[in-house]
């Protein structure tokens, strides 16, 4: 199971690459060390053996002399030392190497030197078992530029591989100290690679078990850093997603109730109405006044289904807007006609104030009418203890480098609490004031809408015992 996580293959491959490396290094570095220290070796006892050549023979006559000279240079090269004769027979010998076993050089090397040919190379040695292979060089002794004998010097092989061998055994103990310095960096690398996943995958699992909380909290600005936070961000617009979902969810249950409800009621009152109508049971007046009921009725289903069908189109996209200059007055002028028969009826007043009747304003006209008549609609049907319902048109306003003109409806009714103030431009939503009075809860919805796609706003201000002002930002036509 350890191996199955990335510290460990990390650590682990990390460590097998090392060893691999440090294998394969061990074998180049043994293999260069001994030729080089075998090289070494050739060219030291070759000067050994050229210098002792100088020497030896101004000294030929004293025996005593080349004595001292060769067991000198015997025990500083740790070596053998052998001085021939013409004849090719051992005059002296000088051993501080492998003392008792003497080794013998070939005739044929010893005459091929005598006839003024230097030799060097390697022999074996079958008398020792211990040394059995030696590096000799030998040299011709001159005397007045003729030869009078041979020196032969010889050192066991062993020598220069055990100094590559040291030298090789230190340099691997240094490697290997650095291995395990590297493995446990590498250990230490992991575990901060690791660590930062392990948080990941942990959030990754609590949000597929469904908890949408869960946060790494990784800090920094690495790459690991920045995809918990990317994961971060993602589950926030993850909740913000279910939470709308809920929201529409419920909207939509909502939306039901409020459809079958208000369609029920209506339609019902209509088939009563004009079943009794068909039947005699009403007539004269009292039919008059079931018909004028009657078309109440349908007038009020018409602007259900008109609200559904906007919001369809709205989703749709397929809500087509108009614009053209427009005077903002003849718009109100226009809606306040139209809805003096409800508000007469309720008993209500309705004004127009207007700061100036010359610019116009860049909007759609049949939709920013729909728009008024449904906000001074909801003011007639919500606000009924209001003497008067008025319309304004304000001075013109500038908003971040654009210029509007403000059309503002104001009751005087009870007003809308702070909590759902805010929701008032949501979908299907209505307050607890408004269920019994029907309606989808579409109307302000579809209102502030329209408005962003004039690219103007709408703002709804309102405080309890103080009435309700909504204001549209409507463009000026330039």
């Amino acid at each position: 199971m350890k191996l199955r996580s990335v510290s460990s293959r990390l650590t682990l491959t990390l460590l097998l690459v090392t060893l691999g490396s440090l294998g394969g290094f061990s074998l180049i570095l043994g293999a260069a060390l001994e030729k080089f220290f075998v090289k070494e070796a050739e060219v030291t006892l070759r000067r050994q053996a050229d210098a002792l050549a100088m020497q030896i023979p101004t000294h030929w006559e004293s025996p005593d002399t080349m004595r001292q000279l060769t067991d000198l240079m015997s025990e500083q090269a740790r070596s053998q030392v052998t001085i021939f004769n013409m004849a090719a027979t051992t005059r002296l010998t000088s051993q501080a190497v492998n003392r008792g076993h003497a080794v013998e050089l070939p005739k044929d090397l010893i005459l091929k030197t005598l006839a003024g040919a230097p030799q060097a190379g390697r022999l074996w040695n079958a008398t020792d078992p211990k040394n059995s292979w030696w590096l000799y060089s030998t040299v011709p002794l001159r005397s007045a530029d003729r030869i009078v004998g041979a020196v032969y010097l010889t050192m066991p092989l062993r020598r220069p591989k055990r100094f590559a061998e040291e030298v090789q055994g230190l340099v691997m103990g240094m490697a290997i100290a650095a291995t395990t310095v590297a493995a446990a960096t590498g250990w230490l690398l992991s575990r901060t690679l690791t660590q930062p996943l392990r948080s990941l995958h942990q959030q990754a699992q609590r949000l597929e078990a469904g908890d949408y909380t869960a946060r790494s909290a990784l800090k920094g600005h690495d790459e690991l850093a920045q995809l918990s936070h990317l994961l971060d961000q993602m589950a926030a617009k993850l909740i913000e997603t279910l939470t709308a979902l809920q929201a529409q969810e419920t909207a939509r249950r909502e939306l039901v109730a409020n459809v079958s409800h208000d369609l029920r009621t209506p339609l019902a009152t209509l088939r009563v109405e004009l079943e009794a109508i068909l039947d005699g049971v009403v007539t004269g007046e009292k039919a008059q006044l079931y018909l004028r009921r009657a078309c109440r009725e349908t007038d009020y289903l018409t602007r259900l289904v008109e609200q559904l069908l906007w919001l369809a189109k709205a989703d749709a996209g397929q809500l087509q807007v108009h614009p053209q200059a427009v005077s903002a007055v003849a718009i109100a002028q226009e809606c306040l006609c139209r809805m003096q028969p409800s508000a007469t009826q309720a008993g209500l007043k309705l004004e127009l104030s207007a700061a100036s009747t010359k610019t116009a304003v860049w909007v759609d006209p049949e939709l920013t009418g729909q728009v008024v008549l449904n906000l001074l609609d909801n003011a007639i049907k919500y606000a009924p203890e209001s003497e008067v319902i008025c319309l304004k048109v304000l001075p013109t306003v500038e908003t971040e480098e654009q210029q509007y003109i403000p059309l503002q409806i104001q009751d005087q009714g009870k007003g809308i609490e702070a909590n759902a103030l805010q929701r008032l431009t949501e979908r299907f939503y209505r307050g607890d004031n408004a269920r019994p009075r029907g309606g989808l809860g579409l109307g302000l919805a579809i209102a502030q809408h329209v408005c962003q796609l004039q690219g103007g706003s709408m703002q709804i201000n309102s405080e309890l015992g103080q009435g309700t002002v909504v204001t549209l930002l409507l463009p000026i036509a330039t």
